[in-house]
């Protein structure tokens, strides 16, 4: 009779260990932040909630809630509350705010090197590692881009996929060359456009429906969803994917609010930016998908450029940004350090591409 008492009391033993392990289990989001203080951290950004962007910036918020077990928290202040776009780097760079991800375009005098030509060829994967190339991996560029950030009182952690872009028109078209003799709306990049021949004419984004419906322009260029959002297939129903992607956005955080979070929360953070970027791309897939069968349903003409023309246009395209980096950092006095990013990125994306003579 003790022999079967005693492997029965040893299986209750087994068992409440197995229910202390898989306790203990549960507690693996929060043992690598126990050292931190509880601490709310505030992130501005310009995106509201239901745009990709805002959305993004909730998934990171969410990661860091549920890996330091609660112990950081993200309060998100959206929808440009707290300052727009030129703003951003002033913000979190004064402390203001601890962290935004940071719309860098409008800031290519604070931060130059960043700036590099900002649309890569390939895939939204292809440009989302031709940024952390540069910023984060390759051994001459990153610490130019990283020194440069330390001057601002800032550090970035990693980028998100900003989509495809696509010429579109009023009329049928299956090469850049069909294009040649239209009203062209753009508002950036234009010697690039001009080298195709078009006749340019200065267009933003918030003038690009009626530009459109009233013929001011006849064709123009931009990001996929963007085109999508403001409803510009309503007067232009022929849409060409050109083959380049956008990156960027880095979540930048205020040195000083990073000092104040343990190595191991720190590691956390980094691991968001990966899972902020892993999610990016898959709401940019679905988003894309979406948007290409609403089209589709509404007798828009959805296609792709050659190969041919897509090398084409990224060629002319990053010559024009790399005249306009160049000029930047003329004026700047930091040619040098410029001309190191800028192989880089030609290097990384394919492109030829050297500096002019001096």
């Amino acid at each position: 009779m003790r022999k079967p008492l005693l492997l029965g009391f040893l299986a209750v033993i087994a068992l409440a260990m197995v229910l202390a392990g898989c306790g203990e289990a549960k507690e693996t989001t929060t043992t690598s932040a126990a050292g931190q203080q509880p601490i709310t951290l505030k992130m501005a950004t310009t995106f509201v909630e239901t745009e990709a962007g805002g959305k993004i910036a909730q998934h990171f918020a969410d990661y860091i809630e549920e890996k330091t077990g609660g112990l950081v928290t993200i309060e998100i202040y959206p929808g440009g509350t707290l300052g727009g776009p030129p703003e951003l780097l002033d913000l979190v760079s004064s402390g203001s705010v601890d962290m935004v991800p940071l719309g860098h375009p409008p800031l290519a005098d604070k931060l130059p090197l960043l700036n590099f030509p900002m649309w890569a060829p390939g895939s939204p994967q292809a440009a989302v590692d031709y940024f952390n190339e540069l910023v984060f991996n390759n051994s001459e560029t990153a610490p130019l881009i990283q020194a440069e950030a330390e001057a601002n009182k800032v550090k970035y952690l990693g980028f998100t996929a900003g989509g495809s872009n696509v010429f579109i028109s009023k009329t049928p078209f299956q090469k850049l060359s069909d294009l040649v003799g239209k009203k062209f709306g753009a508002g950036g990049s234009i010697p690039a456009f001009e080298a195709l021949g078009y006749t340019v004419v200065q267009m933003f984004p918030p003038d690009g429906y009626e530009n459109l419906s009233r013929g001011v322009v006849d064709a123009t260029q931009m990001g996929f969803v963007p085109t999508v959002n403001l409803r510009w297939y309503e007067p232009a129903k022929y849409y060409m994917f050109d083959g380049t992607y956008a990156a960027g956005n880095p979540w930048t955080i205020n040195l000083a609010s990073w000092a104040k979070l343990t190595p191991e929360v720190q590691q956390i953070f980094l691991d968001a930016a990966k899972d902020a970027e892993a999610y990016s791309l898959e709401l940019d897939k679905t988003e894309t998908e979406a948007a290409i069968a609403m089209l589709k349903e509404n007798g828009v003409t959805v296609g792709e450029l050659s190969a041919e023309d897509k090398a084409n246009w990224y060629q002319l395209l990053f010559e024009a940004s790399a005249k306009d980096c160049l000029d930047r950092a003329a004026r700047l006095g930091i040619t040098d350090k410029m001309i190191t990013v800028l192989k880089a990125a030609a290097a990384k994306t394919g492109v030829t591409w050297a500096p002019p003579a001096q």
